[in-house]
């Protein structure tokens, strides 16, 4: 397994991490686009040769703290089961402590289990139970 964070020239991976998601498929040049802005931060698993797990997020520069709000997990269903995403998460939390951000957080409903029992395991904390997010249109 090799967990890898994307930068330029990486703009193939990319495209096809996006492809795990429900937002692909990308053009080369969107992911030349994302890759040149330094707060969207990529990480892949690549498997036999393959992307098999991406996660995205954004850098949140904040007064009091710089956060990393985690907004996609993926990883492709022949590889589940096989610690790709808590691996990435493991790099993304490496990543964090060289200075890049002071914490992370991801947002999941409570309903799904696969998720929630990753991130536990992973070592997140759930601070506060009752936490609530209203979405708005642009």
């Amino acid at each position: 397994m090799d967990i890898r964070i994307l930068g330029a020239g990486d703009e193939a991976l990319l495209v096809e991490a996006v492809n795990l998601s429900d937002e692909g498929p990308i053009s080369r040049e969107a992911a030349t686009r994302h890759l040149a802005d330094p707060d969207l931060v990529n990480v892949v698993a690549i498997e036999d040769g393959v992307v098999a797990g991406f996660i995205y997020g954004h850098v949140l520069r904040r007064f009091e703290a710089v956060s990393f709000f985690i907004y996609s997990v993926d990883v492709d269903e022949a590889f589940q089961r096989r610690g790709l995403a808590k691996a990435m998460l493991a790099r993304l939390r490496d990543l964090g402590r060289t200075g890049r951000w002071d914490e992370m957080f991801v947002f999941t409903n409570a309903s799904n289990d696969a998720a929630m029992a990753l991130y536990a395991s992973a070592g997140g904390v759930r601070p506060n139970p009752d936490d609530v997010m209203f979405d708005f249109d642009g």
